[in-house]
C-alpha cells in the first residue's frame, strides 16, 4: 500500500515518489520481522530447569507464576535479560511499525498535518529506548525491571542524555560513518533546527505554539490555511529527514534482534539486509543533494573494484552498475550480467557482502 507503482495513481507529485517507495521498502524490513520464519526464535527463549536446585518450579509450570517472575526468584538474571529483551524489542517494533506505516501513508496522500503528528512518538521515545537496549541492554532491564520506576526510563525525561545515548547506539552499529550523531540528534530534539521533527510535529499538534524556535505566526493557525507552496516545503521537508531516520532505525532495531539470531543464514540475511541497507541510503543521498550526485557516481565506481560476485552458474565475475543496485535495492535480486541467473543463491555468494561491510567498519 506504501510503495508506488509504474502507472499508479497518486496524489504524490512524481518527483517524490521513488523516494517514497524507498521508504516503502526500508518500511518493509521490518514488517518481514513479523512474517517471516526466519525470526521464529525472537518468540522463544529456551531455559534448562534445574528440579533439585530451582524454586517454585511447580507454580512455573502450572501457570500460577509467571515465567518473568520465576527467573527473577531463580536470579537467573541472563535469561531474564534475554526474554524480556526480546519481547520489549518485538514489541516496540510492532508499534514503530504502527506509527510509521500511517505517517508515510499520509504523507504519500498529502495530509501532513496527521504525518508529522504521527513521527513523534516512533522517533523520538521508541527509538531512543531501542538505542539504550542495543547499547546496554542489562541496564535497561535493570532500569524497567527491577527498578521498575518509569521515571527511570522515561524517554521524555530531561535527565536523559540523548545526544550521549545517540552515540553510544552508533558505537554499536557496524558500518557507523553512513550515520552523524549530531545530525540524528538535530532531527529528533533539537527545538532550532528547521529541518527536524520538533517544531513541525509541535505545528501539526498543536493548533497554536509559543515557543519561540516555531512561534505561530500573527494572523495564522497551525497548518489550517497551508496553502500549495506550504505543501511543496512539506514534501521537500518530510521526506529529506523521514527516509534517513528510517534507515537508521531499521539498523538499530537489526543490531538487536539479530544478537538473538547468531546462525550462519541469520547473520547472511542480516548482511544482505544491511547492505540492502547502504544501496538505499547511498541512492536516497543522489535524491536529496544534488551536489552529492558526483560523489555517488565515484562511489559507485569505486565500488566495482571492491564488490566482485563469480555466478556460480556460469563463472562470470560481475562488477555491480547503478541499475544493478537499483535492481537489488527494489528486489533484493541482484542477476548475472552474462547469463542472467540469480547470483544471490549460496552462503557462499554472501560472501563479498560480508567482505565489504567488514571493509566499511
Amino acid at each position: 500500500m506504501l510503495y508506488i507503482h509504474k502507472g499508479e495513481k497518486s496524489r504524490l507529485p512524481r518527483q517524490f515518489r521513488p523516494i517514497n517507495n524507498l521508504c516503502a521498502i526500508i518500511y518493509d524490513q521490518l514488517t518481514e520481522i513479523f512474517t517471516e520464519l526466519h525470526y521464529k526464535d525472537l518468540t522463544t527463549t529456551d531455559i534448562a530447569i534445574d528440579r533439585e536446585n530451582q524454586i517454585r518450579i511447580e507454580d512455573f509450570e502450572s501457570g500460577k507464576l509467571h515465567a518473568i517472575d520465576w527467573l527473577a526468584e531463580n536470579k537467573l538474571n541472563t535469561e531474564l535479560s534475554t526474554v524480556l529483551t526480546k519481547h520489549i524489542t518485538v514489541s516496540f517494533v510492532s508499534d514503530f511499525i504502527n506509527f510509521m506505516f500511517e505517517s508515510l501513508n499520509c504523507a504519500k496522500n498529502q495530509k501532513f498535518s496527521v504525518a508529522y503528528a504521527l513521527l513523534r512518538k516512533p522517533l523520538t521515545d521508541e527509538l531512543l529506548l531501542l538505542e539504550q537496549i542495543l547499547y546496554d541492554e542489562d541496564d535497561f532491564i535493570k532500569r524497567f525491571y527491577h527498578q521498575g520506576e518509569p521515571l527511570d526510563y522515561d524517554p521524555g525525561s530531561r535527565n536523559i542524555d540523548k545526544k550521549r545515548i545517540i552515540r553510544n547506539a552508533l558505537s554499536v552499529l557496524k558500518p557507523t560513518h553512513f550515520f552523524s550523531p549530531e545530525l540524528i540528534y538535530q532531527l529528533r530534539y533539537d527545538k532550532s533546527c528547521a529541518a527536524g521533527i520538533n517544531g513541525i510535529s509541535n505545528h501539526a499538534l498543536h493548533i497554536v505554539t509559543q515557543d519561540k524556535n516555531y512561534k505561530t505566526s500573527k494572523q495564522n493557525l497551525n497548518f489550517v490555511f497551508s496553502v500549495e507552496d506550504d505543501f511543496k516545503d512539506y514534501l521537500e521537508h518530510y521526506y529529506y529527514f523521514v527516509p534517513y531516520l528510517l534507515i537508521y532505525s531499521v539498523a538499530v532495531i537489526d543490531q538487536i534482534i539479530f544478537k538473538f539470531l547468531p546462525t550462519e543464514d541469520h547473520q547472511n540475511l542480516k548482511a544482505v539486509k544491511a547492505f540492502r541497507r547502504f544501496v538505499g541510503l547511498m541512492l536516497w543521498t543522489e535524491k536529496v543533494q544534488i551536489e552529492s550526485k558526483k560523489r555517488n557516481t565515484t562511489l559507485m565506481k569505486q565500488l566495482q573494484e571492491v564488490l566482485k560476485f563469480e555466478c556460480s552458474n556460469c563463472k562470470h565475475v560481475n562488477r555491480l552498475k547503478r541499475a544493478d543496485y537499483e535492481l537489488f535495492f527494489e528486489t533484493e535480486v541482484l542477476l548475472c550480467e552474462k547469463c542472467l541467473e540469480s547470483i544471490l543463491i549460496s552462503r557462499e555468494s554472501v560472501k563479498p557482502i560480508h567482505n565489504f561491510l567488514t571493509l566499511l567498519n
